[in-house]
């Protein structure tokens, strides 16, 4: 008597063995995603705030102290990334809900199973038992470095009192009302830098939205009476904002970062625009690329850098750099009013995706690969491998014979 092969199911395996599901609405394991870097100069137009509580009767802004490369130190105003971030979220949280959604998730009771939850992470810890994403804690695929002031706060951190009024008997409080609160003045400027990892082009779309818009209605300032405003800083009517793109995540080009001691704007305006130094000119590309070894011809609007067997070529054509190596592109460079147009194409794209998508559809994805990485999938792991072939011809157990006595 020979042993029957029993057919094991993807259902019946561990989850060591079973194949994580792609997704597609989401970029967190979709087939194909982007790696996007968004560089700015930003420029404060009227009074803002980013906050760091209260000093006896003072309201006071955030700042820190960077060293120089002389090992002295210079008092810089802190923009903190998760201050922009917490903006961002709940503009993407409004765009969201406007589109039809059912508003279960806002700050802090975030529903782990939304596309905003998706891309900007959340705790699974605090989720009801039962659910899919409880104990899942997603990563935001959106980082947002903290900004340093370009000027000192010598010249940027001003001091103002504020006196409490009573409406009803047009009266003030007099001393006993007055409240002082620092801002930052106008003409700060500040670079910003935000990646997107693994996104789809709707979920940049949802983070140009949050930027643009943002921008627009003076929303990045935690004072409540210093709503000035903050915008793109220009030159020659181009804003200065540089956007990479990369399919395969590897940008040959470095991103303009600007020294957190340096205090001399204008040393930072070009480095963000069209100029001979900037990171848009081919002219320092040409430098860089021959320090580091490649051999480098520059003709019309275009290098070829060469090494062993390595070739790339860097092509510039009406607001955008093109790098390729071989016949794969590595990379795209947007900048000025083309990276502006770009971030506008994509906001129209998250707008379109968010009111067709069923809020259903999403979480029916979203369940799916979650429980396939949860807490219950990674206990399996542990299980004994199964095995799923079939047994090799004459190596099968027979059983005992029957006794008459089973019942």
């Amino acid at each position: 008597m020979t042993k029957r092969a029993v057919k094991v199911t993807e259902k019946d395996a561990p989850a060591g063995n079973r194949e994580v599901p792609r997704t597609v609405h989401s970029g967190v394991n979709a087939a194909e995603t982007k790696t996007v870097l968004v560089s700015a100069l930003l420029e404060v137009t009227g009074q803002v705030r980013f906050g760091d509580g209260t000093d006896i009767a003072t309201t006071i802004t955030e700042k820190d102290t960077v060293l120089r490369p002389d090992g002295g130190g210079v008092e810089k105003a802190i923009w903190a990334g998760t201050k922009r971030r917490g903006v961002d979220r709940r503009t993407i949280h409004e765009l969201r809900d406007r589109s039809g959604w059912d508003r279960k998730c806002y700050i802090p009771e975030l529903c782990g199973k939304c596309p905003t939850c998706w891309l900007f992470g959340f705790t699974g810890t605090t989720q009801e038992t039962g659910s899919e994403v409880k104990g899942i804690n997603g990563k935001s695929r959106v980082l947002y470095a903290t900004a340093v002031s370009i000027e000192d706060t010598s010249k940027c951190v001003n001091r103002h009192s504020r006196n409490q009024v009573n409406e009803k008997s047009q009266t003030t409080a007099g001393s006993a009302g007055i409240h002082e609160e620092e801002v930052i003045v106008a003409g700060t400027h500040f670079p910003i830098y935000t990646s997107l990892l693994h996104v789809l082009d709707w979920e940049i779309g949802v983070v140009a939205h949050a930027l643009l818009e943002n921008l627009n209605s003076n929303r990045y300032t935690a004072a409540s009476r210093g709503q000035g405003g903050i915008r793109f800083a220009e030159r020659d009517g181009e804003p200065a904002i540089i956007v990479d793109e990369s399919s395969c995540g590897v940008f040959p080009l470095p991103a303009p970062k600007v020294a957190s001691w340096e205090a001399d704007y204008g040393k930072a305006l070009p480095l963000f625009t069209p100029a001979t130094k900037s990171a848009v000119s081919l002219v320092p590309l040409q430098e860089l690329l021959q320090r580091q070894g490649f051999a480098v011809e520059a003709g019309d609007n275009r290098l070829t850098a060469k090494a062993a067997n390595v070739e790339i070529a860097i092509e510039s054509s009406d607001g955008c750099l093109l790098v390729h190596q071989g016949n794969d592109e590595l990379m795209r460079r947007y900048y000025g009013n083309r990276a502006l147009g770009y971030l506008r194409l994509k906001q129209v794209e998250a707008s379109k995706k968010l009111t067709e998508l069923k809020s259903d559809v999403f979480r029916t994805e979203a369940s799916a690969y979650a429980k396939a990485i949860g807490p219950k999938a990674k206990a399996g792991d542990q299980a004994a491998p199964v095995d799923t072939q079939p047994p090799e011809p004459g190596s099968e157990e027979i059983p005992p014979e029957p006794t008459g006595q089973e019942s």
